[in-house]
């Protein structure tokens, strides 16, 4: 008989103990756990998707108590306005795609009120073009910080202590065949690992290649 798994929207949740820190971040966690002992108000932190930018805002989120974390695509004019209210804005996964002039008066009313704001986007905003000066002079003066996607040793790292804390003993060879055919991306392991246990909780099987490969190909 199968037992039943109820199935709830899936929603990554951000927690700092579950932000696995290794070579490829720790500058990025470093300065988030600095804070606020910043050389700056504003910070870029930029990286491939799947880096961990969304989760070390997350974690920043935490330690301010008057945040706000909203997506890019989100921001209006009424942004502008309730700045008063916060003591810091994220702007998650940021693409050029905030108006001009919003974006400045963002940017100019934070140094006004002396607001932090962080921005996350997959490219330094460096290398964005602007049509109005004043905006790239503004953006040059963020603190910049960069993120690789994880590394091998993080990635089984991560699959090990998740299977460990089911006490499932898992063969390394395995290890490396889902850190081979995964995608190198914190959410994706998440998921993966929330896929194949309850998979296995359906089925009534122990977790092994099969059910592996299932939810990989999946």
């Amino acid at each position: 008989m199968k037992q039943l798994i109820f199935k709830f929207p899936f929603k990554t949740k951000y927690y700092e103990q579950d932000f696995y820190v290794s070579s490829n971040n720790f500058s990025a966690y470093k300065l988030i756990e600095s804070w606020p002992n910043w050389p700056g108000r504003w910070l870029n932190i930029f990286g491939t998707s799947g880096s961990g930018k969304t989760h070390l805002s997350k974690i920043l989120g935490k330690k301010i108590k008057k945040s706000k974390i909203i997506n890019a695509n989100e921001i209006g004019q009424d942004t502008v306005s309730n700045l008063e209210k916060i003591e810091c804005l994220i702007i998650d996964d940021y693409k050029n795609n905030i108006e001009e002039k919003i974006f400045y008066s963002i940017l100019d009313e934070s140094k006004q009120l002396n607001k932090y704001i962080v921005i996350n986007s997959n490219d330094s905003l460096k290398d964005f073009s602007f049509n109005l000066k004043d905006l790239k002079s503004r953006t040059n003066s963020f603190i910049f910080i960069g993120i690789n996607l994880p590394t091998d040793e993080l990635l089984k790292v991560i699959i090990s202590k998740s299977f460990s804390e089911k006490q499932i003993d898992i063969n390394p060879k395995t290890i490396d065949y889902i850190i081979k055919n995964i995608e190198r991306s914190y959410e994706k392991i998440l998921r993966f690992l929330r896929d194949i246990d309850e998979l296995s909780l359906s089925s009534g099987k122990s977790i092994n290649i099969n059910l592996i490969k299932k939810v990989l190909n999946k």
